[in-house]
């Protein structure tokens, strides 16, 4: 192992709502290797307490196999707002200026201070007129500042924090950066605990980023209302059943758990539907073919009845089908698609990425 861990990057550190996971990597040619990783079960209460977070990494990087002290981390979502403004064209580093101008009057909910990223998503309007699309992600400094404290009391260096909308994305960044159809527009939903982020992408670019309050607990609550379970029941059932290759096997259970989540999910492709409306009116684009869905709670029978509800394909998303696992993750594991671990390795892949960040103080 200890050569596996020679010139490893930064670990990607992401800290879920049912799980903290971590991953270091190391470049192997135009891929990547893994070469560590670690995982610990949570719940959506302990991700929002600093103190238990502390508490739960000092335990969890015990005996853990990994190079260094630097992390990579997401920006807390319950930290996060994102919008979307149109601007005047104008060079890059004059743009992310005015956006910080703006955001002082559209963001009026963290007046105590906050950051801001800004995400350039494509011109909008006539050739004359074109106004630049930006999507612009503010946190709260307060939050922020806690998550990097509790690194630093861990003895750790943030290497980077970011929102988790472009770890996700990372990945698959990589992938299309190489494909020969690298204009093509692409969807990927992360469906978490509380939230899924819808983002399309035109080609290695991010175009499109939005939030709906459709997560796993909008399951747990199908599953608790329509199946009689308790709140424990339905979330074992939804995280160790529906997320199983096997969860697809007809069987009438399995009939009834697809009755009892349809709704919601049907709800999702319609939240879906209309983020690409919006994505193909207003850049002129071409709908994307396919889906691509992630995080916590995205399972083969989630992606069956999204693709019911699209009429498009929706598969589990395989980030790690790029890198080299050997000795880390076995072929059961890699066959589910491990999309709970993809903004984990998003961030570990983060070296050599650039982004635009600026404080705000109140």
């Amino acid at each position: 192992m200890k050569g596996r861990l020679t010139n490893a990057g930064p670990i990607g550190l992401d800290i879920s709502a049912r799980g903290i996971r971590a991953v270091q990597l190391r470049k192997k040619g135009d891929t990547f290797a893994l070469v560590a990783k670690a995982e610990v079960s949570i719940s959506p209460s302990d991700s929002e307490d600093e103190e238990r977070v502390f508490a739960i990494l000092k335990d969890m990087f015990v005996g853990k196999v990994f190079a260094g002290r630097r992390v990579a981390v997401c920006v807390p979502d319950r930290a996060l707002e994102i919008k979307n403004m149109r601007l005047p064209q104008m060079p890059e580093e004059e743009l992310a200026q005015a956006a910080l101008f703006e955001a002082q009057e559209r963001f009026v909910t963290l007046r105590d201070g906050y950051s801001i990223r800004t995400i350039p998503a494509g011109l909008v309007g006539s050739d004359k007129s074109a106004q630049q699309e930006l999507i612009v992600l503010a946190a709260a400094e307060e939050v922020v500042g806690n998550r990097l404290a509790t690194l630093t009391k861990l003895g750790l260096t943030a290497a980077r924090i970011e929102p988790t909308a472009t770890a996700l994305f990372r990945p698959y960044e990589q992938f299309l950066r190489r494909s020969s159809d690298g204009e093509a527009s692409n969807v990927f939903v992360d469906i978490g605990e509380a939230d899924a982020r819808i983002l399309i992408s035109a080609g290695e670019n991010i175009a499109f980023l939005k939030t709906c309050s459709i997560g796993g607990q909008r399951i747990d609550e199908a599953l608790t209302k329509e199946l009689v379970l308790s709140a424990h029941e339905a979330t074992k059932l939804r995280v160790e059943r529906l997320g199983s290759p096997s969860s697809q096997t007809e069987s009438s259970e399995n009939e009834g758990v697809v009755e009892a989540i349809k709704p919601v999910i049907e709800q999702l492709a319609k939240e879906v539907s209309l983020c690409l409306r919006y994505y193909s009116v207003t850049f002129r684009a071409e709908r994307p073919d396919q889906v691509t869905i992630v995080g916590e709670a995205a399972s083969p029978m989630v992606a069956t009845l999204l693709s019911e509800s699209l009429q498009v394909p929706v598969h589990v998303g395989k980030a790690f089908s790029a890198c080299d696992c050997e000795g880390v993750f076995d072929e059961r594991e890699l066959a589910t698609g491990l999309p709970q671990w993809t903004t984990a390795l998003g961030l570990a892949m983060c070296e050599g990425h650039g982004e635009q960040r600026h404080k705000v103080a109140s």
